[in-house]
């Protein structure tokens, strides 16, 4: 690696861990009833988006997320197949189905629910949707995750028809101008806020 490339990664990961501080205070200063109603606007607009009995893998909110709460529930009454991610020793990440009545505890190293079950694990090829979460967006459909890279990793390669789907799932005030891309980073498809959704150019 030659000078100059490592300034330069080493110049994108410190813009991202700014950016990655100054989104979590930007998402927890959104009041508690603002983020209520953020939860059941979105969870309407995707629902409205998805085709009947979709195969959609969304993931259980922690913390100052925009709550997935509504839309699990929804998703259910509405005769989808849902399932939840599982992260694994080795760094990758499968998915699990769940209902609502599925008992989740906070396992793994970054003590995130999880169902209890680890049977019937499928890969993020199986989905129609993946449900993405994230810290920040921007207008080109760029993504900035927590900085694990589980999804980056599970949803790299090829696509067959776009399948599946990669919908970012956010609060409309974590979008920023743009955002610092590196090779591996996975763009969306699309991102869901509370004001609807939102497609982004195909890559």
């Amino acid at each position: 690696m030659t000078a100059q490339v490592g300034d330069t990664l080493l110049d994108t990961a410190a813009r991202k861990s700014a950016l990655r501080r100054e989104l979590r205070q930007r998402r927890s200063r959104i009041a508690p009833a603002d983020r209520a109603s953020a939860a059941r606007h979105a969870a309407r607009h995707l629902l409205q988006a998805l085709p009947p009995r979709c195969r959609i893998a969304i993931y259980l909110s922690v913390h100052s997320e925009l709550s997935t709460e509504p839309l699990r529930s929804a998703l259910a009454r509405a005769g989808h197949r849902v399932a939840v991610p599982l992260t694994l020793r080795d760094w990758r990440m499968r998915f699990v189905p769940i209902t609502t009545h599925s008992p989740v505890r906070c396992r793994g190293s970054l003590r995130l629910p999880e169902p209890v079950t680890r049977r019937h694990l499928r890969g993020a090829k199986a989905f129609d949707v993946i449900l993405v979460p994230l810290l920040g967006f921007d207008a080109a459909g760029g993504r900035l995750g927590n900085g694990g890279g589980y999804y980056d990793r599970a949803l790299a390669g090829p696509r067959i028809g776009h399948r599946p789907q990669r919908i970012g799932y956010a609060y409309a005030a974590q979008q920023v101008d743009e955002l610092p891309m590196e090779r591996f980073d996975i763009r969306l498809d699309a991102v869901v806020t509370e004001h609807g959704l939102r497609r982004f150019p195909k890559s």
